[in-house]
């Protein structure tokens, strides 16, 4: 949601997130709690590598991330759906293609389902 064209987020992360792929995002602190996933950038590829005892002190100034758009003024949070998303887009249309999605799986399951059923009751 922090792509949303209703998000008040800077821009400059939101374009972070559309040009995002799915391995564009670091796991951070995954020996210790709580983990995060984050999207790459120096601060976190820093910070991979050596996050010290306290990586809640490395969330920085959130303002300057947030409305600033400073990418490396905090941990920018991200998991790996970034690379699933390409646009800006209102959120009624984000849920609205989500159900639709999920629409369109189960109508494939439900058919592969009848398909096997129809197969194991002629083998009968």
């Amino acid at each position: 949601m922090v792509s949303a064209s209703e998000s008040p987020v800077n821009d400059n992360w939101k374009r972070a997130i559309i040009a995002a792929a799915e391995t564009d995002t670091v796991f951070l602190n995954q020996f210790s709690k709580p983990a995060l996933r984050a999207l790459r950038t120096q601060r976190t590829s820093r910070l991979e590598r050596d996050a010290g005892p306290n990586i809640m002190a490395e969330f920085g100034r959130a303002k300057d991330l947030y409305f600033g758009g400073d990418m490396e003024a905090r941990i920018a949070l991200s998991g790996q759906v970034c690379g699933q998303i390409d646009s800006v887009k209102p959120v009624t249309q984000m849920i609205s293609e989500t159900i639709a999605d999920l629409e369109k799986s189960i109508d494939g399951l439900a058919t592969t389902y009848r398909r096997k059923r129809a197969i194991i009751a002629d083998a009968r």
